[in-house]
């Protein structure tokens, strides 16, 4: 059994660094806590774009004036990909943008008006060599999900788990909105949840996203996330009993 899994959580951390020149602090929204709150001194994870927000510091509205919504972002460093938002996009203030790099490596990300610099930050993108397996589990008796974790986490049949990958590097957590098939072992000791939304006489509207699984036999599982991009594999055990 293998499904997709986006990374959609929330109550993650914010990074922020302010950059080289003090006009713009640069942010980026993680789903999971970080060690590292300083998003210039931490890792993002290569193959997957991520969103950056930026907001004028005083001393860059001193040099923007009334045009924040007129600065873009680019980069000198060809390796690295830097899409930055408009006005169209509905930004009034200094745009947002999306930065992916697929090696690893330290690039400059330069803010401009009309070309001229306002700002610029270097951010360091890392390729993940493990995936961790953030599990949240609902007995069948209970309503709430409680978080577990272990190198074997005892469950009851029919209890329901919700997974967050987290990407890793060198042991420490990195930033990095990511896709992960889960895959189960044995396949037929687990189905996969689905969400119903709404029930009519037509039909039944539902869907598996945010996705989640029902343990159905005893015995022992492993649940493995599989970044599908750099092609990392992490798996989680679980007693079923």
């Amino acid at each position: 059994m293998i499904f997709l899994l986006s990374f959609i959580a929330c109550k993650g951390d914010l990074l922020l660094s302010s950059g080289e020149l003090g006009r713009i602090n640069y942010t980026l929204e993680t789903n999971y806590k970080m060690d590292e709150f300083k998003l210039a001194e931490a890792n993002i994870a290569t193959g997957y774009p991520q969103r950056l927000s930026a907001s004028l510091t005083i001393k860059g509205w001193k040099i923007v004036d009334d045009q924040p919504y007129l600065v873009y972002h680019s980069s000198p460093d060809s390796e690295l990909t830097v899409d930055s938002e408009t006005i169209l996009d509905g930004e009034l203030g200094v745009p947002g943008f999306t930065v992916s790099a697929d090696t690893e490596g330290s690039y400059l990300i330069e803010s401009k008006l009309q070309d001229e610099i306002v700002d610029q930050i270097r951010l360091n993108f890392v390729t993940p060599d493990k995936i961790s397996v953030l599990s949240w589990i609902r007995t069948p008796d209970s309503e709430e999900f409680l978080e577990e974790e272990g190198e074997l986490i005892t469950v009851s049949v029919g209890s329901q788990a919700a997974f967050i990958p987290i990407p890793e590097y060198k042991g420490e957590r990195i930033i990095g909105d990511i896709d992960v098939d889960i895959s189960i072992e044995p396949e037929e000791f687990a189905v996969v949840g689905y969400n119903i939304e709404s029930v009519e006489e037509g039909g039944v509207n539902a869907n598996s996203n945010p996705a989640s699984i029902y343990f159905v036999q005893e015995g022992e599982v492993s649940v493995c996330a599989t970044d599908t991009v750099n092609e990392v594999t992490t798996c989680q055990d679980f007693k079923v009993e």
